[in-house]
């Protein structure tokens, strides 16, 4: 992902409308600087208690990020910064030397740098008597060597994201000290001074990026040169946020232009430019090309931790299922150990030392056994090493056969996992779920199967001893309220137990993908088998597995009552009387109650 100038010169434009914003607080990764900030409404306010903490957590933050990808800025939530900071990898030292310059400050301006990717915000920090002290900070937001700035009143650098030194780069020097000196600019008229456009001048204007040049000459017969010229004067002019539409091309390059290419697709948040937080609209835009790259990679982090655990639970069992196996192969054998071990007891004498194999005749039998031997040992010890292999081989077939099954059974759920996480669209509920799969497959083999039995019993007493240290008491679930109902839907294998075999009575109704890997899903107060909400759990149902990217899913529905668990798994089933009904994974989204459902996990 990537800005182009012209898309900078309109966060400029919309950010300036919205200042002066006061900072609050500060948080950091190793690539992005989140500021907490709030509007000239808030100024001078002490917000305080149950209402304090209600404002926080619907703040708006604001975030620049240098990262390869992600270099830009934008309005974000801060459920998003408490994603991005859980698992933010390291902190830049520029987090700290923000902490102590911008808290309580105000961000009073933006203004875009030689009509580039560099945007620069002014900030003022009273300290006392109004006297106040200015900073600037810079975001540059030129891939691949993004970098933010950190400037005191004369335009030297105090600290950076990534310090540049001569060796590297003759035109300028970015250290600690220095005075500050921004890319070199493009040498080029503006549109605005342009009398006249030509094909062969068009890549010779400033302030427009390369990308956006080719997509204008790919389409250069679709209007007159006049036309051209003056689609991008509109770029700066002063109410172009009005008028543009935002728009990003299928490579990930983020533009604006009266107009939409048909290479590209509008932004998120930009449509109906008209309305009243045009300027608002047109910052928040901006999280799909700064905000959903840095969650994509924590995303890609948190599920390549589970892969790599999961991975080793998965060898672990089975490696004791090829150990189960061949001891099943050896039962067979058993008798014939036996055999050989009487033979050579029988017969110590007639062996001869240091002997590699010996043929010998059973008394009874005539038969004439070829026994493979330890030169190292003598034949008493060959015959014992034999009847601890009779010993060992001694096993019931049946009760291996079983546990064998058990461990296909427990592997192929571990395997599952992965499709289940790959629907939490929601990052938090996506920590949790990745969180309690690795708490689950970091149990010893016993422990875990003792915690299962304990969960599925039907006891109601509660458990009088303290949870276990690591391991969440109510597993990774969700919970809507629709259509007077409950749906809920589990979010890994201990969420699916949990929502099937704790929350779920005999008469609700349980739902899930057909052959798919994927949740559970549970309808509790729902009297039939028809309804908004039982079409809201199959959308749900069919999301939450493996075919959520197709058009359309089979769905089984069955009474809670006709499930049951498969031994020695966490969350495999098998069930009966089902009905098949047709989802399509993306109902539930574009349900009209949606809105006013309650999105929350249970108690």
């Amino acid at each position: 992902m990537s800005f182009g100038p012209e898309y900078i010169h309109g966060l400029q434009a919309a950010l300036n409308k919205n200042f002066p914003w006061r900072v609050s607080k500060v948080e950091g990764g190793e690539s992005w600087i989140a500021l907490r900030v709030s509007g000239p409404e808030n100024f001078g306010r002490k917000l305080d208690e149950k209402r304090n903490l209600d404002e926080k957590r619907n703040s708006e933050w604001f975030l620049l990020s240098w990262g390869s990808g992600s270099a830009g800025c934008c309005l974000v939530d801060a459920p998003s910064v408490d994603a991005l900071k859980k698992y933010a990898p390291a902190r830049s030292p520029l987090v700290e030397a923000l902490k102590s310059r911008f808290l309580k400050g105000q961000i009073l301006a933006a203004r875009q740098l030689n009509f580039d990717r560099v945007l620069e915000l002014e900030v003022v920090r009273f300290v006392a008597a109004g006297f106040g002290v200015r900073y600037f900070l810079v975001l540059e937001a030129t891939e691949p060597t993004s970098n933010l700035v950190l400037l005191d009143a004369e335009r030297r650098i105090e600290e950076l994201a990534r310090h540049v030194s001569p060796d590297h780069n003759r035109y300028r020097t970015l250290l600690p000290g220095h005075l500050y000196v921004p890319p070199p600019a493009f040498q080029g008229p503006l549109p605005s001074e342009l009398e006249s456009l030509s094909f062969e001048g068009l890549s010779k204007v400033k302030g427009i990026g390369r990308p956006l040049t080719r997509l204008i000459e790919a389409h250069w017969e679709d209007r007159a040169p006049d036309g051209w010229l003056s689609a991008l004067r509109d770029l700066y002019r002063p109410d172009q946020t009005k008028t543009l539409t935002c728009q990003c091309t299928s490579k990930g390059y983020f533009t604006c232009f009266p107009g939409l290419f048909p290479e590209a697709k509008p932004v998120e948040n930009t449509k109906g430019m008209e309305e009243k937080d045009t300027e608002g609209a047109w910052v928040a835009s901006a999280r799909q090309g700064v905000l959903f790259p840095l969650l994509a990679r924590l995303r890609s982090r948190l599920l390549r931790d589970m892969d790599a655990r999961v991975a080793r639970a998965v060898k672990s069992k089975e490696r004791h299922l090829e150990g189960l196996l061949k001891q099943l192969k050896n039962n067979a054998e058993a008798e014939l150990f036996r055999r050989k071990g009487e033979l050579l007891l029988a017969n110590l004498a007639a062996i001869a030392p240091r002997a590699n194999k010996a043929e010998l005749r059973e008394w009874g039998s005539g038969e004439v056994l070829e026994i493979e031997l330890d030169p190292h040992l003598s034949p008493s010890r060959n015959a014992e090493r034999y009847f601890k292999k009779y010993k060992k081989a001694r096993v019931d077939p049946q009760k291996i056969q079983e546990e064998a099954a058990s461990l296909r059974c427990a592997v192929e759920e571990l395997q599952e996992q992965r499709d289940l996480l790959d629907s939490i669209e929601d990052p938090a509920k996506l920590e949790e779920a990745v969180q309690d799969v690795m708490d689950w497959v970091s149990l010893p083999a016993q422990k875990a199967k003792k915690d299962i039995r304990k969960d599925l019993r039907k006891d109601s007493k509660k458990d009088s001893g303290k949870a276990r240290k690591g391991v969440r008491d109510i597993p990774p679930h969700l919970r809507f309220e629709v259509d007077g109902c409950v749906v809920l839907v589990g979010l890994s294998a201990r969420g699916n137990r949990f929502v099937t075999f704790k929350q779920a009575a005999g008469d609700d109704l349980w739902l899930h993908a057909r052959e798919l890997p994927g949740a559970h899903v549970i309808v509790k107060g729902l009297k039939g088998r028809e309804g908004a909400a039982l079409a809201f759990a199959a959308s749900l149902a069919a999301a939450h597995s493996r075919g959520k990217d197709a058009l359309s899913v089979q769905v089984d529905c069955t009474e809670r009552r006709h499930v049951r668990s498969v031994p020695g798994t966490v969350a495999l089933v098998t069930y009966v009387d089902a009905e098949t009904i047709r989802a399509d994974p993306g109902y539930w989204k574009r349900f009209s109650e949606l809105e006013n459902s309650e999105l929350e996990s249970s108690d």
